[in-house]
């Protein structure tokens, strides 16, 4: 995955950027009522890694491996419906004793396992933050003055 942002500062390997979040309507001229809000862009400011040395106001490209952002977005996806899943038989087995109805008792242990899958998914984004590989890197700076900033580039 390729981005386009704009640099704020840097210092020790790392440089402060401005990125340009926009949804796929933001470039669509038309008012529909599927985009909504969406035709709105929204800025973003992310430390990046810098290998390469920019200089605060020049225009550079992020990368990521395409790789890491699935597997993420699976994990952010999946283990919520999981564990409402998971909770439901759990909750039939270990609470039907105490429950006489086994649909109370499902309901029950997917009522606790929600919430438990939060505390899966914020140990997830503790692992993940300290890993380089899910974080983007500058790969190169853009030396062409004339592109709009507002582009945004796709793998």
């Amino acid at each position: 995955m390729k981005e386009f942002a704009k640099v704020l500062k840097n210092e020790n390997n790392k440089s402060l950027v401005r990125i340009e979040r926009a949804s796929a309507c933001s470039k669509c001229n038309k008012q529909c009522l599927l985009g909504e809000q969406s035709h709105e862009i929204e800025e973003m400011e992310v430390l990046v890694d810098d290998p390469i040395g920019v200089k605060p106001g020049e225009t550079v490209i992020l990368e990521m491996e395409a790789r890491p952002i699935l597997f993420a977005s699976m994990i952010v996806y999946l283990v919520p419906i999981i564990a409402l899943i998971m909770g439901y038989f759990a909750g039939i087995s270990l609470f039907f004793g105490f429950i006489v109805n086994e649909e109370i008792a499902g309901i029950l242990g997917s009522v606790v396992s929600f919430p438990l899958s939060f505390l899966i998914l914020r140990l997830f984004d503790l692992k993940a933050s300290s890993n380089n590989r899910y974080h983007p890197k500058i790969t190169e700076i853009v030396k062409d003055d004339t592109l709009n900033f507002n582009e945004q580039c796709e793998v």
